[in-house]
């Protein structure tokens, strides 16, 4: 049951607020059969998805090529990139409320800002930090604190919301409370009961849910989350 209000909102991007986990599986999927190594989805999860680390595992020896081939073969689907359901409609009935909103993603800033903008949402994030902005993957929670220093946000009044371990383990070594977001074409990729042994705050299948966290709408605010006078902020800046 939702009991406490946040003023701040982290998103993590990919099967979160962006629905690009199928992109993300297909690019690994084409690239290992290239690389002559075969694996189920599962299994492509656990050891690729938010892990660099896990090429590795696989018997890849030249991983930073790896890596370089997998951002190669991404861009290459950029325009098919989409929110997940009800992801805009979320973000800006949160801004609406007086809730800040930011996205902490390991993705590359050139995967994410393109997707914002072609939405219509850039207007309703304050803050985008991708790996060009904070070297370094999650759980390592130096992008959270990035962010809260930014946003001079008390850590007591930020969420962070994602849907895996990694988004978990970095709430909970930042010292913040967490929601794991579970939509129903996530189970292909994790078993929500593996997921739960991380001690989310909350669960969620529906982006919506997170309305019962936010505050009330903020005196002087309009709808759309911006100050009279004041357009939403431009991702990578803080208010």
């Amino acid at each position: 049951m939702f009991r406490r209000s946040f003023t701040y909102f982290f998103f993590d991007w990919d099967g979160c607020l962006a629905d690009t986990l199928p992109i993300w599986h297909g690019v690994y999927q084409d690239l290992l059969r290239r690389w002559g190594i075969q694996a189920d989805d599962r299994a492509i999860a656990r050891e690729l998805f938010n892990d660099w680390a896990g090429p590795a595992r696989f018997g890849i020896r030249d991983v930073k090529e790896f890596a370089r081939e997998v951002q190669q073969g991404l861009a290459e689907h950029v325009k098919e990139m989409g929110l997940n359901a009800r992801a805009a409609q979320t973000l800006r009935e949160l801004r609406g409320r007086g809730a800040r909103c930011a996205i902490l993603t390991a993705s590359r800033r050139h995967l994410v800002l393109p997707v914002l903008e072609r939405e219509g949402i850039a207007e309703s994030v304050d803050l985008l930090l991708t790996l060009d902005e904070v070297p370094g993957y999650k759980p390592d929670p130096a992008i959270v604190f990035r962010a809260l220093e930014l946003l001079g946000a008390p850590p007591s009044e930020a969420i962070l919301v994602g849907d895996s371990s990694k988004d978990l383990q970095t709430a909970a070594n930042a010292g913040i409370a967490s929601v794991l977001y579970f939509p129903p074409g996530n189970a292909r990729y994790y078993e929500l009961e593996e997921l739960r042994r991380y001690g989310p705050d909350h669960v969620i299948r529906d982006l919506r849910r997170l309305l019962r966290l936010a505050p009330t709408a903020a005196p002087g605010r309009r709808r759309d989350g911006s100050r009279p006078g004041h357009g939403g902020a431009s991702p990578g800046s803080a208010l």
